[in-house]
């Protein structure tokens, strides 16, 4: 359950992990009690919206992107967040500058989870061992396996059972303890 839902309207909840969705949401809660607001501004991407941005950012037109299918974002498992500049002022005035991000930098490591500022993406946040291309190949490799006529929800359910399993081993307990404990908080 997210403590603050406005943070994340921009956002479709559903095709986020749940346990993801759940210590983000406690991360955003405790950056705000820290005087931060962080916006969810991007979740779940498809591959061809991952692909049209990792296109725009080999072009120098936009942030940094991966390639389609080598995004935590593709399985609903990354968050980019926007740090709102003026809280008085109606809508989002996003603050782009790197030291806006260093609250949701050390709470998302607090609970466990990957900020991208250690890879050069302040504004990233994501589900841990799951970073790189080769690490991201099995959930590609489920998610690309549904039958074709299958919808993002169906697909992302194949990988969120795995993630299942492997949260339950305990050897990706042993790895994850910071995490393993926040989930525990939240129920999971």
């Amino acid at each position: 359950m997210i403590p603050n839902p406005s943070l994340f309207s921009r956002i479709d909840l559903q095709l986020l992990y749940p346990p993801f969705q759940a210590v983000m949401g406690e991360v955003i809660s405790r950056c705000r009690t820290r005087g931060a607001d962080y916006v969810a501004t991007r979740g779940f991407a498809t591959f061809a919206e991952q692909g049209t941005l990792h296109a725009r950012y080999l072009r120098g037109e936009g942030g940094r992107a991966a390639p389609e299918g080598l995004s935590a974002h593709n399985y609903g498992l990354a968050n980019d967040f926007c740090r709102d500049a003026d809280l008085d002022r109606p809508g989002l005035q996003p603050r782009w500058d790197g030291p806006a991000y260093a609250i949701l930098g050390e709470e998302t490591r607090r609970a466990g989870l990957v900020w991208g500022g250690s890879f050069g993406d302040a504004p990233h946040c994501q589900w841990p061992g799951l970073v790189s291309g080769s690490q991201l190949e099995p959930v590609r490799g489920l998610y690309l396996s549904e039958p074709v006529d299958s919808t993002d929800a169906q697909r992302l359910a194949a990988v969120w059972r795995f993630l299942d399993t492997v949260r339950s081993l305990p050897e990706w307990r042993a790895m994850h303890p910071a995490l393993v404990t926040s989930l525990a908080r939240l129920g999971f």
